[in-house]
């Protein structure tokens, strides 16, 4: 049966087993093995958003892999607007072993995987990006461990990522607390399922308008942009509401000692966090970046059933 990751709970009962096998496929690439299970396959890469780490990673880690990779711009499909998504869907699973879709819109991305005939993976939609998420707890458990009763601080915005958090979070038994502004807080839906997810695993999600409360005794702290690709037109109206949430130095002393800090990027320094944070010896973010790719790879090794 064909898989697809359009949500973490695409991969709830597999979560661990994903980050356990890219933790893996990280030590065996560092290692030297050439391991290549996608030789002769193409992944095709949709791209409605730009990214450096999304086309990167998943374009040079199914080349390590020994497939292709082939990457379509924003303008050579224009998806629901050349062309429908149900006849993208099947073009493309006439051609490519898998698609990658990066979009602004999460009907599309279920649309497509609805209509495709291969396994689809969400790169970021404007309501989840799971492969970062899996990157992040991959990075995670590298430095802390066992991550169930540990602690994830979220400060900033209730967007696409935090929501791929606090899913993955209650999922593997981490608490998860995000400081967010009034009238930026996540999704109620996908807040109620993390709860319910967290209660049946021990642990507890809550959200606050207190950076300071969130971040207390945290094993992680994360930040991610106050303005993400398409709010730039509320630039200003969304500083004057993240104020105060800036991860500087000081706020960062109220987690634990051990505390890391982490970011998806691309980072806005002197925004949303300060350089001595993002330079500390602490800070994991080039790591968390570089695990982007062997995240990515045990996904799709794990969708397509071969390991």
């Amino acid at each position: 049966m064909k898989r697809d990751l359009i949500s973490v709970l695409d991969i709830k009962d597999d979560l661990k087993e994903i980050i356990d096998l890219a933790i893996a496929m990280k030590g065996e690439h560092k290692e030297g093995m050439d391991i290549v299970p996608f030789k002769g396959m193409t992944l095709v890469m949709i791209f409605e958003k730009p990214s450096l780490r999304t086309r990167v990673s998943f374009e040079v880690g199914f080349d390590q892999m020994g497939g292709t990779a082939l990457y379509l711009s924003p303008g050579e499909i224009q998806i629901g607007k050349r062309e429908s998504v149900h006849d993208v869907a099947k073009v493309l699973s006439r051609f490519a072993d898998m698609i990658m879709y990066r979009a602004f819109d999460s009907e599309n991305v279920r649309e497509l995987a609805k209509h495709a005939d291969v396994p689809v993976i969400n790169g970021l939609d404007n309501m989840e990006h799971p492969c970062q998420a899996v990157a992040d707890f991959m990075t995670m458990t590298k430095v802390k461990g066992d991550l169930k009763g540990r602690t994830l601080a979220w400060v900033g915005d209730g967007n696409n990522v935090l929501h791929s958090l606090l899913l993955g979070g209650a999922i593997l038994g981490m608490n998860v607390r995000a400081a967010c502004p009034e009238g930026y807080r996540p999704d109620p839906g996908i807040l109620e399922t993390a709860i319910k997810i967290a209660e049946e695993n021990g642990s507890k999600i809550s959200i606050t308008s207190d950076p300071v409360e969130a971040v207390n005794e945290a094993d992680v702290v994360y930040a991610d942009t106050f303005i993400s690709m398409g709010d730039e037109a509320e630039k200003e109206e969304r500083l004057k509401a993240f104020a105060g949430y800036q991860v500087n130095m000081e706020l960062f002393s109220k987690a634990k000692p051990d505390a890391i800090f982490m970011h998806c990027l691309p980072a806005h320094r002197g925004e949303e966090v300060t350089d001595d944070v993002m330079d500390s010896p602490r800070s994991v973010v080039f790591q968390e970046a570089e695990n982007r790719m062997h995240a990515q790879k045990a996904i799709m090794i794990r969708l397509a059933g071969l390991r």
